[in-house]
């Protein structure tokens, strides 16, 4: 009789659970090993071969064209909305053919700015679309494909474009190109499914380049190459990099990428909210060693920027398609907000490159736009900028000039302590310590304004330098472009003279106005204590004129109002303080100070007070009672003599 125990199992039980077990252990890893995994590594050699858009392999070389004959091999299509003009070509209906009607190569305006060219001309740069067929026997639309118009002939604001082509095996491929009264596309592809079976096809589009263009700057302060942003990150590759990595691969359900240059960008924007891969690639030849200053080879390398989008599936006697946005145009940041807002895509004003100090790059770009849209003079924007920033940085110059005056009005008092112990570098030291304390001079003031200056200075030099907004952005007078330098120059008596003096002998109007106005706080500014220091007060004008010049003219101009407007606070300062102001000479008692400073000893008396107040401020931190928790250092030895 067997036991109904549960807790004991039969022998013949134990035997068979154990086999059964066994058994399906062996079929699981013959099922995965002989059927999932084969279908698994085929799937993937499927969507390796056929759902990934190929880096275009480089072409047998071609005769190179000029851009008119390039032009000329496809018929097209035209296109203009009174701000871009250019053509797509009917043969692989690519998009290769786009200019500027407000932007010029040069300040003469006589030719316009082009953007894309076909791939047989100097600089080949062009948009494609098409789709990558899931089954390899689906004939799609390629670069040989001579596409029909349907329709309006035309592509204009308001005037949509319809190309149609058929592949013979059922499916008819529609392309509807819309256009803004700006700078993006839309392109709105369609597949009717007339072959009685379902097909799979995925979306693909690809922005290639040969070369670089002719606007390449290859600037430190901006980026220029592949950019795009997919999913949470900012993608930016640089040109060079490619040539060490050839592929960059990315994947998101939101982005967008393309290539940008300094003030132009090409982008695509893939349907949004859809598992996206981009790609970025790099094919051709190394180049050879380059003298300086020679030009690149046209064929170094070709760039490709590509995107693949999610299956699109449609059943037999139905129809699908997907849609997509492309940009070519110039990076006005106004714009890039509202395609941005427009399409969907994320972040896609970070086509400007604004640069660590973004938070500073920014708001000063908006505040010069806000003026210049009232205004209509960018160079008065700047002015009006620079009294903007001048007055948020009130308070600390405020406490800076008041300083410096207090030490312009003990001057005095220092020459005779110099007359006292001009012998005794210890004692003297000491002694002016005690009399810049005993007037309260704060040893720091002068610091900060310069240290807060830094980080403005560079912000608004990118602004100027990396925004559309101010190329060719003209002033008063013999400035065109104020992010360009001042083009006068006074080694030829500012034209007087036919001579065109070299690079490094290039000195404008505008920076040796502002250095005269920087020699005007030198004379507000009270002497220094050390000869070194004294004479890098009288040599760093000349210096930052010369390193200024080559800068962009708007930097100068608001380096002068801002050097203009500190003089007139430091002459009000100094006025109610009754420190005597001697702008264009100095006084007895200055040149005789001068003197003594000059003959020595050097002493350093604000930095020993710095000093000082850097050990009270550790001493005084403390980790809740009267125990500071940061020891202060100790003071330095003094040297004997």
């Amino acid at each position: 009789m067997k036991t109904t125990d549960p807790n004991n199992i039969h022998p013949q039980d134990m035997r068979n659970l154990f086999i059964f077990f066994l058994a399906a252990v062996i079929v699981y890893f013959l099922y995965t090993h002989m059927i999932i995994k084969p279908q698994q590594q085929a799937l993937r050699e499927s969507q390796k071969e056929y759902l990934q858009v190929e880096a275009q392999k480089p072409e047998a070389p071609t005769k190179m064209l000029p851009r008119g004959e390039a032009l000329a091999e496809s018929p097209r299509i035209g296109i203009d909305n009174g701000v871009i003009s250019g053509s797509i070509a009917l043969r692989g209906a690519r998009l290769d053919d786009i200019s500027f009607h407000h932007y010029f190569k040069t300040l003469e305006k006589k030719e316009n700015v082009e953007l894309l060219s076909p791939k047989n001309s100097e600089f080949p740069r062009y948009i494609e679309y098409g789709w990558v067929p899931a089954d390899k026997k689906t004939k799609v639309p390629d670069s040989d494909t001579l596409w029909r118009v349907q329709g309006n002939d035309k592509l204009a604001k308001d005037n949509p474009v319809t190309l149609t082509w058929d592949n013979g095996q059922g499916l008819r491929f529609e392309r509807l190109y819309t256009i803004d009264d700006a700078y993006l596309i839309t392109i709105d592809q369609k597949i009717v499914n007339n072959s009685g079976a379902s097909v799979t096809l995925h979306p693909y589009g690809l922005v290639t380049q040969t070369g670089h263009p002719p606007f390449y700057e290859g600037m430190w302060i901006s980026h220029e190459g592949p950019i795009g942003f997919i999913g949470d990150k900012l993608m930016e590759v640089k040109y060079q990099k490619l040539w060490k990595e050839p592929v960059h691969e990315f994947t998101g359900a939101k982005g967008w990428a393309g290539i940008t240059d300094k003030y132009w960008l090409t982008a695509l924007m893939p349907a949004q909210d859809v598992d996206t891969k981009y790609r970025v690639s790099r094919s051709g030849d190394m180049p050879g060693k380059r003298k300086k200053g020679e030009p690149l080879p046209k064929d170094w390398g070709k760039y490709q920027v590509d995107f693949t989008g999610g299956p699109v599936t449609i059943e037999a006697g139905a129809s699908g398609g997907s849609v997509s946005h492309m940009f070519t145009g110039a990076k006005e940041v106004i714009k890039l907000n509202e395609y941005g807002r427009k399409t969907g895509v994320p972040n896609f004003n970070m086509a400007v490159d604004f640069g660590w100090f973004w938070f500073m790059t920014k708001p000063f770009f908006y505040i010069l736009h806000f003026f210049d849209t009232y205004i209509g003079n960018m160079g008065v924007a700047i002015i009006l900028l620079t009294i903007v920033i001048r007055s948020a940085v009130f308070p600390l110059t405020n406490v800076s000039y008041r300083s410096f005056a207090k030490m312009k009005k003990v001057s005095p008092q220092v020459l005779e302590l110099r007359k006292s112990y001009g012998e005794d570098k210890k004692k003297l030291q000491e002694e002016l310590v005690k009399l810049y304390e005993r007037e309260g001079v704060n040893p720091l003031a002068g610091c900060f304004p310069i240290l807060v200056q830094i980080p403005i200075f560079f912000s608004l030099y990118k602004v100027l330098v990396i925004t559309i907004e101010m190329r060719h952005a003209p002033f008063f007078g013999w400035i065109h472009d104020l992010s360009a330098a001042d083009p006068t120059n006074i080694f030829n008596l500012f034209g007087l003279i036919d001579w065109d003096p070299p690079v490094f002998m290039h000195i404008g109007i505008w920076p040796l106005l502002m250095m005269s106005l920087m020699y005007v706080q030198k004379q507000l500014n009270p002497p220094p204590q050390d000869p070194i220091q004294r004479d890098m007060t009288l040599y760093m004008p000349l210096v930052l004129t010369y390193i200024m010049a080559k800068f962009a003219a708007g930097l100068v101009v608001y380096w002068t109002f801002s050097a203009l407007i500190g003089v007139i606070q430091q002459i009000i300062i100094m006025k109610s303080l009754n420190v005597p102001i001697h702008l264009f000479g100095e006084s007895e008692e200055e040149k005789q100070l001068e003197q003594a400073v000059k003959e020595g000893p050097a002493v350093h008396p604000l930095m020993e007070m710095a000093e000082k107040d850097a050990e009270a401020a550790l001493a005084s931190v403390t980790d809740g009672g009267d125990k500071p928790i940061i020891t202060p250092p100790k003071g330095r030895r003094k040297k004997k003599k």
